[in-house]
């Protein structure tokens, strides 16, 4: 099976498909010590999609993740969110593409689970009103309104990743991108992290997550995108791209290998 690719438009109007929340059309980016990190890359994403991104160290995932709000520009081609250019458009790509980052002590700025929430608003001029109003509900809504008053370094693990996907949840993202959202958890902890992302997808986020742990979370993606050398290799349904994972040096899951196809986690 061979990656999904689009035609490109060589002039400056934007080329948006119907129902796409995102269009990358032929990206390129070199870092500046020479070395190429992602390669013509062309990817379309839908709404409410449920994305896995599969791929070795070096393979391209964490540089392709970090384009999709601006944070990385490309150094040739376009990327699109909501039909509207990244390049000219930062503050509300940030507004709609959310981030959370592997290292989610990182990401802590705030001296209390509330504050730590109400960092980007505050910094947006929210009233004070409002801003109480939305830290409230999304603490509510992940289960931590009873820690709001904890200094967020004196987490567990689990909950410093939802703090951080709290922290992106307030700013109300159309999309959710995730950079290894399991890494150093606990069983508990992972299942907490699952069950927040799971239910963000089930309520209208689009969900992008770049992961190593894929069977963990492989039974809710609606598609699975491999990548190696900077490059999609291969791009479709996890169902049928399962037998492929281990030629690219991702670990198929064990119920796959024994015959059981894709089972839940837990």
């Amino acid at each position: 099976m061979q990656p999904k690719t689009a035609d490109h438009k060589s002039d400056q109007t934007p080329d948006k498909a119907p129902g796409n929340i995102i269009d990358i059309q032929a990206v390129s980016y070199t870092y500046p010590d020479g070395f190429q990190g992602i390669k013509d890359i062309t990817l379309s994403v839908c709404k409410k999609e449920f994305i896995l991104l599969a791929g070795k160290n070096g393979s391209g995932k964490t540089t392709l993740l970090r384009h999709l709000n601006g944070l990385v520009l490309p150094d040739s081609g376009q990327i699109l969110v909501n039909g509207k250019k990244i390049n000219d458009h930062l503050i509300a790509t940030r507004k709609t593409v959310g981030m959370v980052f592997q290292d989610a002590d990182a990401q802590i700025v705030g001296d209390t689970v509330f504050d730590e929430v109400a960092f980007g608003l505050e910094n947006l001029k929210f009233e004070r009103a409002l801003i109480i109003k939305k830290v409230t509900q999304v603490l509510e809504e992940l289960n931590l309104y009873d820690l709001k008053d904890r200094n967020p370094r004196a987490l567990s693990g689990g909950e410093k990743r939802k703090l951080a996907i709290a922290g992106v949840l307030v700013m109300d993202p159309d999309i959710i991108v995730f950079d290894e959202p399991f890494s150093n958890l606990d069983y508990p902890g992972a299942i907490g992290v699952l069950s927040t992302i799971v239910k963000l997808n089930r309520t209208g986020h689009t969900i992008i997550i770049a992961t190593h742990d894929i069977e963990t979370v492989i039974s809710h993606a609606s598609r699975i995108i491999i990548m190696a050398d900077g490059k999609i290799q291969q791009d479709g349904d996890p169902k049928i791209l399962m037998p492929m994972l281990e030629s690219y040096g991702i670990r198929e899951p064990c119920s796959s290998k024994l015959g059981f196809g894709i089972q839940p986690w837990h």
